[in-house]
């Protein structure tokens, strides 16, 4: 297999130092010039990267981009801020069968991914994310570390696995390539909280109730993004987020060690080398709704922190735990379930910490004229299975809905704007938000269609 790694930093000089224990695999380093490349082919080192090691005699290198044109493999570790501008200049050198593999951790200006944006750039779909816990300083020495695979083919998991037989590194995988990418950036931000909080407090209680809240938060804007949970629960989640955030050598967790004790100040211009931590911050705090901001009090006390120019970090400890869970609540038939419904959960969702869904009995129907094409415990089932719904109780009555929300102890109570102000007499008992409808779609026209 040919292997070509675009990038011949510390991260690329350390993966392809391990690819090449794979005695398949030929690895060639894409070096920016001539004197990095005659250095790795003539006395096997990298000494701008790592001073005292000697490379595998088979790592090769090559500035001539021409060489691309064989490759069936194409690792990219361009730093993420780079990208943009310099992954065009490939496309002319990248065959249609290669497969490109994402190393660069971050996000683009406008929000997306960068798995996304080499797709476009290289107008390929065959682009696959590797990210997990992983030093370069330690892969080089051949340590055991892993990544987690983001994939959309069978094909590309083979090769992937085919490659890093008989090497040190190891994968978990999963479909979910949006997630792998945004998690590879918010666990940067949130190694900058840790290492404030190791450096201000000094206390392993502050620090693990820091860290369990930043993996809550995670949570939240992993799911907002468009990634799905359980890929928080790869090594491309809490592996890397342990890493980032408690090891020293992480730059990010380094920039919060010295605002914690009082050497860096966001205001001082000479402090501005900006790194992966503070670009995502920008980047999220742009692309999420209010709603979902206000439920993220660490993000709020990091973003403060900079955009406000303070001298000092201040956590505001009563804000994480010492307050009220939300609960919402809102009502319906949910008959063929749409994608109008799901966006009706997905905003009810966004405004607390607890949805319940009361759903019209079959009995119920009836009173109203209605009839469901779906019976009350098959809708029920449908509801139960979506990740944005936390309880589903039926609907029996019309007066209900007031026992419902001082039994449950209701804070938000949802509808959607077609019933704009039937119920604003429940306002002395909680908020009353009526949601805008998904244009377009709803559930007479798809039984109209049927």
């Amino acid at each position: 297999m040919k292997i070509f790694i675009i990038g011949a930093g510390s991260f690329g000089t350390a993966v392809g130092n391990q690819l090449v224990n794979n005695g398949n695999n030929e690895v060639c380093l894409l070096t920016r010039g001539k004197k990095q490349e005659d250095e790795i082919n003539n006395f096997n080192t990298n000494k701008t990267y790592f001073q005292n090691k000697i490379l595998d005699k088979n790592l090769k290198a090559t500035s001539d981009v021409k060489q691309l044109l064989n490759g069936d493999v194409i690792f990219i570790t361009i730093p993420s801020s780079q990208i943009e501008n310099e992954i065009k200049q490939f496309y002319d050198f990248i065959n249609n069968e290669a497969l490109i593999v994402n190393l660069s951790k971050g996000i683009s200006k406008n929000g997306e991914t960068i798995v996304s944006s080499l797709m476009k750039s290289l107008r390929t779909e065959n682009v696959v994310t590797m990210k997990g816990p992983t030093f370069a300083s330690e892969l080089i020495n051949f340590d055991h570390s892993i990544f987690t695979l983001g994939f959309t083919t069978k094909n590309q998991y083979s090769v992937i696995e085919k490659i890093i037989s008989n090497t040190n590194i190891h994968i978990d995988c999963t479909t979910d390539i949006v997630g792998v990418e945004i998690l590879s950036a918010l666990k940067n931000i949130y190694a900058i909280l840790i290492g404030v909080v190791d450096a201000k407090y000094n206390s392993a209680n502050t620090r693990f109730m820091i860290l369990t809240k930043a993996f809550s938060e995670i949570s939240i804007l992993l799911q907002e993004l468009g990634g799905r949970k359980d890929s928080l629960f790869l090594s491309c989640g809490y592996g890397d987020l342990g890493l980032t955030s408690l090891n020293d050598l992480s730059r990010n967790r380094t920039l919060g060690l010295l605002i914690g004790k009082g050497f860096y100040e966001s205001n001082i211009e000479k402090n501005s080398v900006v790194l992966e931590g503070l670009k995502t911050l920008k980047i999220i705090r742009n692309s999420i709704s209010q709603n979902i901001i206000d439920r993220l009090p660490l993000f709020n006390d990091i973003d403060n922190f900079f955009s406000q120019k303070s001298s000092s970090f201040n956590i505001r400890f009563d804000s994480l735990v010492d307050k009220k869970m939300k609960t919402v609540i809102t009502y319906g038939t949910f008959d063929l379930l749409h994608y109008g419904h799901l966006e009706v959960l997905r905003r009810a969702r966004e405004l607390g910490d607890r949805l319940i869904v009361g759903i019209s009995s079959d009995e119920f129907n009836k009173i109203k004229g209605k009839k469901s094409k779906l019976d009350y415990l098959k809708r029920k089932e449908l509801l139960e299975s979506i990740g944005y719904v936390d309880l589903v109780i039926p609907e029996t009555h019309w007066e209900q809905k007031m026992e419902d929300v001082k039994n449950n102890e209701v804070d938000i109570f949802v509808m959607g704007d077609d019933w704009q102000g039937k119920f604003d007499f429940l306002k002395e008992h909680c908020e009353v938000i009526y949601l805008p409808r998904t244009p377009g779609i709803s559930t007479t026209k798809i039984k109209t269609i049927i």
